[in-house]
């Protein structure tokens, strides 16, 4: 009577859980259902040069004598940190990148011909040829300088003659840092008038030596990738 009982417990507890097992699971799909492929988002794009280096193209920069000079960057062929400038009236020169996108440190260096000067070289006579090679080759000595892009407002600064500022590289270009100030001077300004407002600080200008170059980007730049001269 007993074995029967203990039986009959456990057929009860077997259905029980069946019939559990049964209400938790997945409800039976249709035969004929068939389930929407899932969406996938496209893939992006991969950069282009001018995005992973903005600077590279043709500029129009002017001096603040109002002289108009013809400028293109190209990168050069060996090193990806390396640009080289043509059309200035110091020659063609190379520029180091320091901080991306786009602010370079122009190295005291001997300068080359523009392109175009060196392309005029071609045309010219075996014998003024040899010598005007001679001065491409030589060039004239730079002091070191600073040359930034900006990306917004599609504006080149250059500067050469005054030291690279490792801190504020923009510090030589004071049309930059007047953006910065007055975006500084209007965030003090909104602040809470029961609160205590800092002494202003006037801080020292920077000398501005040398030959600053301000201009703005003309078109996209040249795919053709510029080949490192060689220099003695």
């Amino acid at each position: 009577m007993k074995k029967r009982s203990f039986l009959t417990f456990f057929l009860a507890i077997a259905i029980a859980m069946a019939t559990v097992a049964q209400t938790s699971t997945t409800p039976e799909v249709p035969k004929n259902y068939k389930p929407q492929p899932k969406e996938l988002l496209p893939m992006p794009d991969s950069m282009t040069e001018n995005e992973i280096f903005p600077v590279l193209g043709n500029f129009d920069v002017t001096d603040k004598k109002g002289t108009t000079s013809h400028v293109t960057i190209t990168r050069d062929g060996e090193n990806k940190g390396i640009v080289w400038v043509s059309g200035l009236p110091q020659g063609k020169f190379k520029a180091l990148i320091k901080d991306a996108p786009a602010t370079y440190k122009i190295p005291a260096q001997k300068t080359l011909a523009n392109d175009e000067d060196a392309m005029a070289t071609t045309e010219a006579d075996d014998a003024a040829a040899t010598k005007t090679k001679s001065k491409v080759v030589s060039g004239r000595a730079i002091q070191e300088g600073t040359l930034i892009f900006d990306k917004d407002a599609n504006t080149l600064y250059v500067n050469i003659g005054n030291k690279y500022n490792e801190e504020q590289p923009a510090a030589v270009f004071p049309e930059m840092t007047v953006t910065e100030e007055a975006a500084a001077t209007n965030e003090t300004e909104a602040t809470d008038d029961t609160t205590k407002k800092p002494k202003k600080t006037t801080t020292k200008k920077p000398v501005i030596k040398g030959v600053t170059y301000t201009g703005t980007k003309t078109d996209a730049p040249a795919a053709a990738v510029e080949a490192a001269p060689a220099q003695n």
